[in-house]
C-alpha cells in the first residue's frame, strides 16, 4: 500500500496484529551532501513530551521506560507497543538536515523521502510513505506519525515541512533544549528570600543537541576529562551499499555484499602494543588490558546496528593511543558504495561523526580515526586513509606489530 500526505492506515487491523513495528527511512538520491539525522518524539495526549526523556535522537536513542529504540545509523526506528508507558498516545517521526541552514541546504537537494512501515521480522512491508520534496525549501521534516486512536495504533503520511533545525523542532513538542549560542544574563538574586529559607530542588539540566562532525581530513577535537572520567566510549561503524542486492528498499539497505569489520590497533602506556578485531578472534576485553572490545563481528550485514567497539574510559590513563579502522574483509573493495559514516559517542560529551567522504576502491583498509591521550584528555583526529593491508596501517601509525596471515571462523 502507498500511502499519500494525510493519509492513515490502522496497524492493529493487519491480519495477524503486529505487536511491534519498524519505520525504515531511506532517501534519494542516496550519495547526498546532507547530512541527514532522525528522531521521535514520544507524545501524551497534551501533543508533548512528559519530559526530555522522550525524545529519541543520536544522543539518546531509547525511550525512557522502553518501547523505542533508533538505530544508531538513525535508519531504523523500533516500537513495541506493548512496552510503551500507557500514557504516551502518539509518536512523530523526523528527519532534520544537521546545520542545513547555516550551509544554505534543504530537502529541496532531495528528489525522495522515503518510508516503510512493516512489523518487526518481516521484510514486506505493511505500507510504503514515498514523499516528493523536490523544491522543498525547509532543513526539517514531520515524515509520519504513529498513533493510538481507541485502543487501536495506526499510522499517518504527514509530509510537513518545518522551518528550523532540531532545536525549533524539539522545543515545539515541549523538549527542554540548551541554548549552545551562549548562556543569557545571570538572574539577580532576590533580596526577598531569607539566606536560610529552604531553596527548591535545581531544575532538570536542558538537553544537549550537541553533535560534532568532523569535515576535514587531520581535523581533530578534545574531549576533556571531568570528575571520574569518561565512562565507556562507544564506537560504531554503520554503513549501507545503497544500490541493492535484496527487494525493495529494505533490501537495498540490509543486502550488503561487503563484509564490512570495525577494529582497531592500539597501544597502552607502558608500550604494549597490539589489535582487536574479528580476524583471530582478538575481541579484546572491557576489565583487563587493552581495555577495548569489540562486541561481535556482523558477518551477515543485516544488523541495523551495524558494529561496535567499546573503550571503558575509567582506564584511559593507562591507554596511549587508539587507532580505529575498517576492513572490507571479503568481496570487492567498493567503499564509494558503502555510504559508511562512524560515530562515537561518549557520556556527557558531544556525539563526533566521521563520514568516509573520500574512496579508494583499490585498497581493502581505511584508517578512520586516531584516539591520543594527551593530559589525560582525549583527542579524535579524523584520518580516512586508505591501505591495502594491515601491515601498511601499522607502518604509517608506527605501531611496530609483527604480522601473520589471519582468518575469521
Amino acid at each position: 500500500m502507498d500511502l499519500q500526505p494525510g493519509q492513515n492506515f490502522s496497524i492493529t487491523q493487519q491480519s495477524p496484529a503486529p505487536a511491534a513495528v519498524e519505520i525504515a527511512l531511506d532517501w534519494q538520491p542516496a550519495s547526498t551532501p546532507l547530512t541527514i539525522d532522525s528522531s521521535a518524539f514520544a507524545l501524551s495526549a497534551q501533543g508533548k513530551v512528559r519530559g526530555d526523556g522522550d525524545f529519541i535522537f543520536y544522543n539518546q536513542t531509547t525511550l525512557t521506560g522502553g518501547g523505542i529504540r533508533r538505530a544508531s545509523d538513525g535508519r531504523i526506528f523500533s516500537v513495541d507497543f506493548a512496552a510503551l508507558p500507557a500514557a504516551i498516545e502518539r509518536i512523530v517521526i523526523a528527519l532534520t538536515i544537521d546545520q542545513g541552514q547555516q550551509r544554505g541546504q534543504s530537502f529541496g537537494q532531495l528528489s525522495q523521502v522515503r518510508a516503510e512501515i512493516r512489523a518487526t521480522g518481516n521484510q514486506m512491508p505493511l505500507a510504503v510513505f514515498p514523499l516528493t520534496t523536490k523544491m522543498m525549501p525547509e532543513t526539517a521534516l514531520i515524515v509520519g506519525e504513529l498513533y493510538r486512536r481507541g485502543g487501536e495504533w495506526k499510522f499517518r503520511a504527514v509530509g510537513q515541512g518545518f522551518v528550523g533545525g532540531l532545536g525549533p523542532l524539539a522545543q515545539q513538542y515541549g523538549v527542554d533544549v540548551a541554548d549552545d549560542s551562549g548562556a543569557g544574563a545571570a538572574p539577580s538574586p532576590s533580596p526577598a528570600t531569607p539566606p536560610a529559607a529552604a531553596q527548591p530542588a535545581p531544575p532538570a539540566k536542558p538537553i544537549r543537541l550537541e553533535k560534532i562532525t568532523l569535515e576535514k581530513k587531520g581535523s581533530s577535537i578534545s574531549l576533556e576529562k571531568t570528575g571520574q572520567g569518561f565512562g565507556e566510549l562507544v564506537v560504531n561503524l554503520n554503513w549501507h551499499q545503497g544500490g541493492g542486492g535484496g527487494k525493495g528498499f529494505f533490501g537495498r539497505l540490509t543486502s550488503r555484499k561487503i563484509d564490512l569489520d570495525l577494529g582497531c590497533l592500539f597501544q597502552l602506556r607502558d608500550g604494549r602494543a597490539g589489535a582487536v578485531q574479528a580476524l583471530g578472534d582478538s575481541f579484546g576485553s572491557l576489565q583487563q588490558p587493552p581495555y577495548i572490545q569489540l562486541m561481535g563481528d556482523d558477518r551477515s550485514g543485516t544488523s541495523a546496528q551495524g558494529e561496535f567497539l567499546r573503550i571503558n574510559g575509567h582506564h584511559w590513563d593507562q591507554i596511549a593511543r587508539v587507532a580505529v579502522f575498517a576492513l572490507i574483509y571479503e568481496g570487492v573493495p567498493n567503499w564509494s558504495e558503502t555510504d559508511a559514516v562512524v560515530t562515537i559517542q561518549t557520556p556527557g560529551q558531544p556525539t563526533l561523526e566521521i563520514r568516509l567522504d573520500s574512496h579508494r576502491n583499490d585498497q581493502r583498509m581505511c584508517a578512520l580515526a586516531m584516539l591520543e591521550n594527551q593530559g589525560g584528555n582525549i583527542k579524535v583526529t579524523k584520518l580516512v586513509e586508505y591501505f591495502q593491508d594491515h601491515r601498511f596501517l601499522d607502518q604509517a601509525y608506527s605501531f611496530g606489530l609483527r604480522w601473520v596471515a589471519g582468518s575469521k571462523d
